[in-house]
């Protein structure tokens, strides 16, 4: 039996190991996500999922033997977990392992769809990491449709090679042909910005922003039918990252629980960190809250036109961003766990000033201090506040009010 690293789960084979991570643990391997073999005090690690397959398939084979040859079922047995484990990924749509399977019948019709569901959530993984890496959206629909016309292709090639080995009275032609017509494009529900949010919010969830208004203001707008500019209004918005929601999110995930219900102590006369200061030991909430959320804001600046350019400074945009600092430095390093909180244009900060669009963002602080939030690793509510302000000297001298 193979032996999942994350959950050490045991798995008859490679490919049911691997639909394993994929599935149950929407496992991305590549540099900063490795794969380990933890077969036998094996430490090997891969960036990819067909190294892994291979490095298990040729120096772990004769513990897949083992586990495939104890895993031969009698006729009249009932239906036996180590045969199941190819389909035990999605649990909620099977039966107990414990009943008696009524027929052979059902029991391929239960693979079936759980054969299709592992192909979506593996199609959905691929996509989901492509989307991830930071090309464009109609880039990434574009890639998905190159691959629905592939799929297609595959698919009808596949029904015409399976007919063509029949003769053309065989009864079974059109057993395959409503086999074949039953058949789903995995990328088809992938192939619209759309049709993936709408999955990805379903399958893993999705803190959305919030767009709120500043003000109004008139801009000169061309009228296509006069051929004049007249004065149209536009709102001034900026965008919000509900910070409750987000941290609510995070704690999601079981291993970012664990280090937040763990206490790190602090050696004595020894400066590590920032809980090991004189303004976090007097704190009101951080000294009297045990395991409180300590919440270190970022705010910069930048500029998505070219900033030698003539449209400098016009589409200057001002970002808030934030970490955790209960989590460890390795973990605060990676892009993932630095997330946003606002966005705005650098004008509109002029305008209305600070307070304006800060404003969100400390109702829910206060919320934070004064009520705390339901998180899953603590039975009572867990309280927070800011720890610290970081940024450049221009964007410490503005959100700090200086000239």
């Amino acid at each position: 039996m193979l032996t999942c690293f994350m959950c050490q789960e045991l798995y008859p084979s490679s490919q049911n190991l691997i639909s394993h991570l994929r599935i149950d643990h929407s496992y991305c391997p590549g540099p900063k996500f490795k794969l380990f073999c933890s077969q036998s005090g094996c430490r090997h690690q891969f960036l990819t999922y067909t190294g892994f397959q291979k490095h298990l398939n040729n120096v772990h084979s004769n513990v897949q033997q083992i586990s495939q040859s104890s895993a031969i079922p009698s006729s009249s047995s009932c239906c036996n977990p180590v045969v199941t484990c190819q389909t035990d990924v999605l649990d909620d749509q099977l039966t107990p392992l414990n009943q008696c399977c009524s027929s052979d019948s059902s029991h391929e019709s239960t693979s079936s769809e759980i054969n299709k569901d592992q192909t979506k959530e593996m199609c959905a993984s691929i996509v989901a990491k492509l989307q991830g890496s930071g090309i464009s959206g109609s880039l990434v629909s574009s890639i998905v449709g190159d691959l629905e016309e592939l799929t297609n292709e595959i698919h009808l090639k596949a029904k015409e090679t399976a007919i063509s080995a029949l003769p053309k009275t065989d009864p079974n032609i059109s057993v395959i042909n409503d086999s074949f017509e039953q058949f789903e494009n995995p990328f088809t529900n992938l192939n619209t910005e759309w049709k993936r949010n709408k999955y990805f919010n379903l399958k893993w969830g999705v803190v959305e922003p919030v767009e709120i208004t500043l003000g109004v203001r008139y801009d000169s707008r061309r009228n296509q039918k006069s051929g004049t500019y007249d004065q149209v209004p536009v709102k001034d918005t900026f965008i919000y990252v509900p910070i409750l929601e987000t941290l609510q999110f995070m704690c999601r995930n079981q291993n970012i629980c664990a280090i937040l219900k763990k206490e790190n102590g602090s050696e004595i006369d020894t400066y590590t960190d920032f809980s090991d200061g004189i303004y976090y030991k007097t704190h009101p909430l951080f000294s009297t809250k045990k395991g409180a959320l300590q919440i270190q804001i970022f705010y910069d600046d930048f500029e998505p036109a070219n900033p030698l350019g003539s449209k400098h400074g016009i589409h200057k945009i001002g970002c808030l961003y934030f970490v955790l600092r209960n989590l460890p430095l390795k973990f605060n390093s990676v892009l993932m766990n630095i997330h946003l909180i606002s966005l705005f244009h650098a004008q509109d900060l002029h305008k209305y000033g600070f307070d304006s669009i800060l404003e969100p963002l400390m109702t829910d602080l206060k919320n934070l201090e004064s009520q705390g939030l339901s998180l899953p690793f603590s039975d009572e509510p867990v309280y927070g506040t800011i720890s610290q302000i970081t940024g450049d000297n221009l964007g410490m001298h503005t959100i700090l009010g200086f000239n």
